[in-house]
């Protein structure tokens, strides 16, 4: 480890940043802090702490408490955060703490800090290890960038390549005292397990794995930022909106399938989705896109649902439990609660809307059972609803969810497309246009 180098970086890196260390009190952000805060360099000489902590150790208490001593022995300034670890069935104790952390700095820093984290070398092997058997590509096969943005914040790794002998070598030097973590050597974690039973027969046979595997990792980057210039590109000549969450189906399958899924990963990837399977994006292809144009295929992971209708790919958040049998009462021009978390609410038009009197005079809000029909606004004759939602192209599972409403058994409106013809206000009168929002 080259220190003045290491300090060098991080200063140019900050770009005149506040500069926070994540302390957990191990040997690795101990050096780091240490490293910073005994610095001479003018822009280290206020560098702070940030300590997370977990409560999934009895001793949490105390380990915050010694790194608060050791950041006021360094002049450093301190903070402490104590956050609820969620979701550790779905995700794991690692993960789920993982998650916890970064929520918890994303919402402590802004724009104007700079996070530093003291991944090192064998970090960085280790993940790539962990990636592999998970049978990921080249974005898992990157494994940790040297810096990377959370939110606002920019986050930076400068010992990602710096060996961990080094780093104990230097706390020795130095008479660092740190904290070992006990579940640190718990070989049913899957990351201990490399650590404490396979990467010392690996270390052993091959002494610089941890430099070369790194090294790997850094090929498979730059072949990602590669995929990702080749989908940006693919999307820019298929002319695609990258603004909505539709794509069109005839224009992606003019590509082929690696280049085809190559930009389902970009584009899902640029909506900070969770990115699927490799099964779920075969699905989408095979079974979504090449479905016949009739049919509703559905490929769902995460909170994400994949449908088709005609030529479009559409990826939503699921759909929520909806009774098509409910009715609800509208007196007023306030709004009125419907299924779920949505009201029927109404804007104050001219020339366009309904009028109050009617609305007053008592509605009926319900939902499609088929057979409906209506006379549209400005056209002479009747149309079913089904002919409508085809000419209007609405996908089959929005149908049922849209609100109609009805003056006694009569369909007056079609709330969010279209109003009949002899229920609309004059050009000069006063309307209300009835519209669903989400009630928040």
């Amino acid at each position: 480890m080259k220190p003045q180098q290491l300090i060098n970086q991080i200063v140019e890196l900050s770009a005149e940043k506040r500069i926070w260390i994540a302390y957990s009190g191990g040997v690795d952000s101990h050096v780091l802090l240490h490293l910073l805060a005994t610095s001479d360099h003018p822009q280290l000489s206020k560098v702070h702490a940030i300590h997370i902590d977990h409560g999934l150790n009895p001793d949490s208490i105390q380990w915050t408490q010694h790194c608060a001593d050791i950041a006021a022995s360094l002049k450093v300034e301190f903070c402490s955060l104590a956050v609820k670890v969620k979701d550790i069935d779905s995700l794991g104790v690692e993960a789920a703490a993982r998650v916890a952390r970064y929520q918890a700095f994303e919402q402590q820093l802004t724009q104007n800090d700079v996070l530093i984290i003291a991944q090192h070398q064998q970090d960085q092997a280790e993940t790539l290890l962990l990636q592999l058997f998970r049978g990921a590509g080249p974005k898992g096969l990157s494994a940790m960038a040297s810096q990377f943005q959370l939110g606002d914040v920019s986050v930076l790794r400068p010992l990602i390549k710096t060996s961990q002998a080094d780093i104990l070598q230097y706390a020795h030097h130095h008479q660092l005292p740190w904290i070992d973590d006990p579940s640190n050597v718990e070989t049913r974690w899957n990351r201990n397990y490399i650590r404490h039973d396979i990467w010392p027969k690996i270390s052993q046979r091959w002494p610089s794995a941890a430099a070369t595997i790194s090294r790997s990792a850094e090929h498979c980057a730059e072949a990602e930022l590669l995929l990702a210039e080749l989908a940006a590109q693919d999307l820019a000549e298929l002319n695609i909106d990258s603004s909505i969450n539709i794509l069109p189906i005839s224009q992606l399958l003019t590509l082929s399938t690696p280049r085809c899924r190559n930009l389902l990963r970009h584009w899902i990837n640029s909506k900070q989705w969770p990115l699927p399977s490799t099964a779920s994006l075969h699905k989408i292809i095979g079974e979504v896109c090449l479905a016949k144009i009739d049919s509703n295929p559905l490929v769902k992971w995460a909170d994400i649902e994949v449908r088709r209708y005609q030529d479009q790919l559409y990826f939503m958040a699921p759909l929520l439990a909806h009774d098509n049998g409910h009715e609800f009462n509208c007196n007023s021009v306030e709004d009125t609660a419907m299924n779920g978390e949505r009201v029927l609410s109404w804007k104050e038009t001219l020339g366009k809307g309904l009028n109050r009197q009617l609305i007053t005079s008592g509605l009926t809000i319900r939902f499609r059972q088929g057979g409906e029909q209506i006379q549209p606004q400005g056209q002479p004759h009747h149309k079913t609803l089904k002919h409508l939602f085809q000419q209007w192209a609405v996908p089959p599972w929005q149908r049922d969810r849209i609100p109609l409403l009805y003056c006694n058994d009569e369909l007056i409106a079609v709330v969010g497309y279209v109003l009949a013809e002899r229920y609309t206000v004059g050009n000069n009168e006063q309307g209300f246009l009835p519209v669903v929002k989400v009630n928040e």
